[in-house]
């Protein structure tokens, strides 16, 4: 199993500036990298506070500069909001300079604000997604383009670079639409899903969507997985409220993001309450927020119960400043990560 460290670059208030986003997260994955993290993934998020990194492709290329080891990757590009002829050739730089550390995650999107923003029709998402897909990998894989689609038209290209290997980085798709899913069966990509601060047993239906729509388009057992999850460790009570306080604004606004037009203040998003959402002794209670033992404990379980082979873990959300941060990555990389290995290597001999 792969533990990877997710950035998702917020401001998480006014004062913030993005230099200080992208430094901290440089730092960040420095750190993961000593820590023996697998992997480290980059948002793409456009036109609010709620990442910076409009392209994860570029700082996955920013970091792979200052590493040696650690894998690098978009979670993932977006894939209707660019050209894909575009796209492959900034995967190909990135793994040459990064000397074949790439991973590659794909998504459809589904940010309406975004795509009106970039003038693209948001029902076409899927179909654009599918055939950006096929285009990048032609790209990458063979050399040449030539692609006579509904959405691209692409007489007969060379393409200068493809991957190291010449084949596709280790692909992951964000998505359960059953097309896109059958298309990452073919490219043999990981399914990605966002957990979130839900406890295992609240996400086993999701799974189980997945596995089903996997398994209809000739997906083998098991299933690899991608789990996405949120976490901070820490042995200070006011670190833990403001964690959890920063989770139940990060839940709010990731809603927000779904809506036509998200509330914002210039680009700041207002994480504005909702209809059933947790509080934040709820989210003290059975998020992994808190002492490592803890944390340990909620990711244990995640992995005993939705069995999956790739955790990706973002624990940038608190507001708090940038030391706390980096602490609450330390405590994780010495205190819980050795035994989460232990754990999964278990499950998965079991």
């Amino acid at each position: 199993m792969q533990f990877a460290l997710f950035n998702l670059m917020s401001m998480n208030h006014p004062g913030e500036a993005p230099a200080e986003v992208i430094a901290a997260t440089r730092d960040h994955v420095m750190m993961a990298e000593d820590l023996g993290f697998d992997a480290t993934w980059f948002a793409e998020h456009h036109f609010s506070n709620a990442s910076v990194c409009c392209s994860p492709l570029l700082m996955a290329m920013y970091c792979a500069a200052v590493t040696r080891r650690i894998l690098l990757g978009p979670a993932v590009v977006v894939l209707p909001l660019h050209h894909p002829l575009r796209v492959a050739q900034e995967v190909a730089m990135l793994d040459h300079a990064s000397g074949g550390r790439t991973l590659l995650g794909f998504g459809p999107g589904h940010q309406p604000h975004e795509f009106r923003s970039f003038g693209v029709p948001l029902e076409h998402r899927y179909a654009m997604a599918l055939e950006g897909w096929d285009i990048v990998e032609q790209a990458l894989t063979t050399g040449r383009v030539h692609h006579l689609g509904t959405h691209y038209r692409i007489e007969d290209t060379p393409v200068a670079a493809g991957t190291l290997s010449g084949r596709m980085p280790p692909m992951f798709v964000a998505t359960s639409t059953p097309a896109l899913l059958a298309r990452g069966v073919r490219g043999g990509a990981t399914p990605m899903l966002s957990q979130g601060h839900r406890p295992a047993a609240e996400t086993l239906g999701l799974r189980q969507d997945i596995l089903e729509r996997w398994q209809a388009a000739g997906g083998g057992l098991p299933m690899p997985l991608a789990l996405q999850r949120y976490v901070f460790v820490t042995e200070d009570a006011a670190e833990m409220r403001a964690a959890a306080r920063g989770l139940l604004a990060l839940i709010r606004n990731t809603r927000a993001l779904r809506l036509e037009t998200p509330a914002r203040d210039g680009a700041h998003l207002r994480p504005l309450p909702f209809a059933g959402e947790p509080d934040e002794d709820w989210l003290l209670a059975h998020a992994p927020i808190g002492p490592a033992a803890k944390v340990a404990a909620c990711l244990n379980a995640d992995i005993a119960l939705l069995r999956p082979s790739h955790c990706s873990l973002y624990m940038g959300f608190t507001g708090l400043p940038r030391a706390a941060t980096a602490r609450a990555i330390a405590r994780f990389g010495e205190t819980v990560l050795p035994g989460l290995r232990q754990a999964a290597a278990a499950t998965q001999a079991a």
